[in-house]
C-alpha cells in the first residue's frame, strides 16, 4: 500500500492554483468594475453635455422671444414719451403709431401705456386692460418708479382674473428728457406661447424642460405632468437645484428627482443672459444606464463560473453598454444634426472635427469641405487673433459665452453671429480641443437697426427727425464757435398741402412729401442737413456760410432762393394730374453756440410765417 501524501502536501499542490484563480478572478472583477466605472463617468459627462447643448439651444429660443418684444416696447416707449411730452391730456393712439411693427409681435396679447400718476392712457385687449387697473400698485410700476432696474422689468406669472390667464408682464421706464419718470409701457406674454419654443426640441419621451423666475417659480414646463397647470407661479423644486444654483448662479448641472413628477433625471440650468429667468433642462437617468447592477452580477458570476463564463460575462457587459451608449450617441448626434445653430468643434490646432447641418446653412460649407481644414478659413482678416485669445481663456478655466463677432460664408459675405465656445477636455482633463455654437442673428441686427433708424429719422422721408435735428443743430454751433463762421436755419412750409392732401387724397399727399425730400436734399450741400418736423414742415440746417454777417446772409438767401426755385416746379401727382406748390421760407442766422436751440428753430419759424404775410400781400397787390 502506498503512503499517503500529507495534507500538507496536497495542499501545497494545489495552493498556488488557487491562489492563481482567486488572482485572475479578483482581477477580471476589479478590470470590469473600472471599466464600468469609466464608462458611466464618461455617460454622465454625455449626459451633461447634452442637458448643456439642449439648454443652450431652448436658451437662444427664449431669449430671441423676449428679445422681440423688447424692441417692440422700446418702439413703443420712443412714440409714447413723445406724446406723453408734447401733450399729455389727448389720448396716445398707439394703434396708428404701432400699426407697422404688430406683425412684428403677434405673441403681445395686451399693451399698456400708463402716466406716472399710474393713470392708463391706452389699453390693448382685455388682459391688458384688466391689469392696468391697479398698474399704481403693480411690482413692476413700483420697480420703474423707483428707478433701480433700467431696461426691461419681468414681473409674473401672474394669473387674471377675467380671464384665466397666465401671462408675464414685460415693461420699460418712460424716461423724458431730463431722465424723469413718465411712466411705464408694458405688455403681457402668456405662457402658453412659449409652447411652440419648447416642443421643437426632442426631449425623449421623459425628458423635462421647465422656465422658471429668479426666485424658481414656475412659468413653463414641457410636458406638463398628470396635475396639470397647476404648478404655474409655484416654486417647489428639489433641494439639489437651490444648492446648485447658490454655488453656481449663472449655469451648472446636478442629479436629483424632478419636484413635479419624481422622476430622477441628470438636469442643467442656466440663467438666461439679462433677464431674471432660470431654463431647467433634464433628460432621465435610464437613458444612460450606470452599469453598476451588470457589475454586481459579473462579480457574482465571477466568483461561482469558470475564467471562461466570468470572460464571457464581462464580454456581454461591454456590449451591451456599448449599444446603449452608442444609442444615445446617435440621439445627441440627431439632436446636434437638427439644429438651426451651427455646432462645430475643433482641436487645439485649429482643425475642424465636427460639422453639423446648422454649420452648412449659415457658413455655406458642407462638412466634406470642412472636416479637417482649418477653422481659420471663416474668420475675417481682422479678427485673425481672436480664435488664439479664446483658446487662452479656455486653457485658463475661463468660460467664453454669448459674445457676438463676425464670420464669413464661403460667398465672401459677412455674417453676423452670437457665439458660445465650451472646452473639449479628455479623461485627464486636460483641454484638447473646443466646442462652439455660433447663432445667425442677421435678423436681429437688421430689427435693431430699424429700431435706431426709427428713432432718429421720419418714416415717411427717411429725413432726420426733431430729436436728430436737435443733435446736428447742436454740431453746426459747435463748428460755427471753432471756424469762426455763420451758418443758418431754414423753416420750410409748404403753401396750400392741406387743400391739395383733401382734394387728392392721402397718397398722393404722401408722394408729394417723399418728393420735397428729395428735391431739398438735391438743392443744398452734402454738408448740409435737411429734416422734417412732421406735417409739411421741414428745417434744413446750412454750415460755414462765411465769417462776415452780409456775406452768410446773402448766402442763406442764395440757398433759400434755391429752394423756392426747385419747390415751385410743377409736381405730377396722378393720372397726369401736374400741380404748382409753393413754399414760405424762414431764415435765422447763427454765429457761435450761444443761441438756444429749440429758440433757433422757433425764430426760424417766426420768419417763415413773415415770408408768407409778405407773399400773401403781394398776391393781393398782383390781384389789385
Amino acid at each position: 500500500m502506498p503512503v499517503p501524501r500529507p495534507p500538507s502536501r496536497r495542499l501545497s499542490d494545489w495552493l498556488p492554483y488557487a491562489i492563481v484563480a482567486v488572482l485572475v478572478v479578483m482581477l477580471l472583477m476589479a478590470l470590469a468594475g473600472v471599466s464600468i466605472w469609466q464608462e458611466r463617468v464618461r455617460q454622465r459627462e454625455r449626459a451633461a453635455a447634452a442637458t448643456q447643448n439642449l439648454a443652450r439651444l431652448l436658451e437662444g429660443r427664449v431669449t430671441d422671444v423676449f428679445t422681440k418684444i423688447d424692441l417692440m416696447l422700446q418702439v413703443a416707449a420712443y412714440h409714447a414719451v413723445d406724446h406723453l411730452l408734447d401733450d399729455a391730456s389727448s389720448p396716445f393712439d398707439a394703434e396708428r403709431e404701432l400699426q407697422a411693427y404688430r406683425a412684428a409681435a403677434p405673441e403681445i396679447v395686451g399693451m399698456t401705456v400708463v402716466d406716472a400718476m399710474g393713470q392708463l392712457r391706452y389699453g390693448q385687449g382685455q388682459v391688458g386692460r384688466s391689469a392696468a387697473q391697479h398698474f399704481a400698485q403693480r411690482e413692476d410700476f413700483v420697480r420703474a418708479r423707483q428707478g433701480g432696474e433700467p431696461g426691461l422689468l419681468i414681473a409674473g406669472p401672474v394669473r387674471h382674473d377675467e380671464t384665466g390667464t397666465w401671462v408675464m408682464m414685460l415693461s420699460r421706464a418712460l424716461q423724458g428728457r431730463q431722465g424723469e419718470f413718465l411712466g411705464i409701457v408694458s405688455a403681457d406674454l402668456p405662457v402658453d406661447l412659449f409652447g411652440p419654443v419648447f416642443r421643437d426640441v426632442d426631449l425623449g419621451a421623459h425628458g423635462a424642460a421647465t422656465l422658471r423666475t429668479a426666485g424658481l417659480a414656475l412659468v413653463y414646463r414641457q410636458p406638463w405632468p398628470d396635475s396639470g397647470r397647476s404648478g404655474i407661479g409655484r416654486s417647489e423644486v428639489s433641494q439639489q437645484l437651490r444648492e446648485a444654483i447658490a454655488a453656481r448662479p449663472d449655469a451648472g448641472e446636478y442629479v436629483a428627482a424632478t419636484a413635479l413628477d419624481g422622476v430622477s433625471r441628470i438636469n442643467a440650468y442656466r440663467k438666461l443672459r439679462g433677464l431674471p429667468l432660470y431654463l431647467v433642462v433634464g433628460l432621465p437617468e435610464a437613458d444612460f444606464p450606470s452599469g453598476w447592477n451588470r457589475v454586481d452580477t459579473s462579480i457574482v458570476l465571477l466568483a461561482v463560473s469558470t475564467l471562461a463564463v466570468a470572460g464571457f460575462a464581462l464580454l456581454q457587459l461591454r456590449r451591451v453598454s456599448r449599444r446603449q451608449l452608442d444609442a444615445a450617441q446617435r440621439r445627441f448626434e440627431a439632436i446636434v444634426e437638427s439644429s438651426q445653430d451651427a455646432i462645430v468643434s475643433k482641436t487645439l490646432d485649429g482643425k475642424v472635427t465636427s460639422w453639423n447641418r446648422g454649420a452648412e446653412q449659415i457658413f455655406g460649407y458642407s462638412a466634406a469641405e470642412m472636416l479637417g481644414q482649418p477653422l481659420q478659413r471663416l474668420f475675417p482678416p481682422e479678427r485673425r487673433d481672436e480664435e488664439e485669445a479664446i483658446i487662452e481663456r479656455l486653457r485658463g478655466g475661463e468660460p467664453v459665452e454669448h459674445f457676438e463677432t463676425e464670420r464669413l460664408h464661403k460667398s465672401g459675405r459677412r455674417v453676423p453671429v452670437s457665439v458660445t465656445i465650451s472646452p473639449l477636455v479628455d479623461q485627464a482633463g486636460e483641454l484638447i480641443g473646443a466646442s462652439k455654437i455660433a447663432r445667425d442673428i442677421s435678423r436681429q441686427k437688421a430689427m435693431e437697426e430699424e429700431v435706431r433708424s426709427l428713432a432718429f429719422h421720419d418714416p415717411l422721408t427717411r429725413l432726420p427727425n426733431r430729436r436728430l435735428l436737435l443733435d446736428r443743430l447742436r454740431h453746426a454751433q459747435q463748428n460755427s464757435r471753432r471756424l469762426n463762421s455763420h451758418g443758418a436755419v431754414l423753416f420750410i412750409d409748404l403753401d396750400q398741402f392741406k387743400e391739395l392732401n383733401d382734394r387728392h387724397g392721402h397718397d398722393a399727399g404722401d408722394r408729394l412729401l417723399v418728393e420735397v425730400a428729395r428735391r431739398l436734399r438735391s438743392a443744398v450741400r452734402e454738408s448740409d442737413t435737411v429734416a422734417r418736423l412732421g406735417g409739411d414742415e421741414f428745417v434744413v440746417i446750412c454750415e460755414n456760410l462765411g465769417q462776415e454777417l452780409a456775406v452768410a446772409s446773402e448766402a442763406a438767401d442764395g440757398v433759400r432762393e434755391k429752394i423756392a426755385q426747385a419747390l415751385a416746379q410743377p409736381w405730377l401727382l396722378s393720372m397726369g394730374m401736374a400741380s404748382c406748390v409753393g413754399a414760405s421760407i424762414g431764415v435765422r442766422l447763427f454765429f457761435g453756440g450761444d443761441d438756444d436751440l429749440d429758440q433757433l428753430i422757433q425764430d426760424a419759424d417766426r420768419a417763415m410765417y413773415d415770408d408768407k404775410a409778405r407773399r400773401r400781400a403781394g398776391r393781393g397787390e398782383a390781384h389789385a
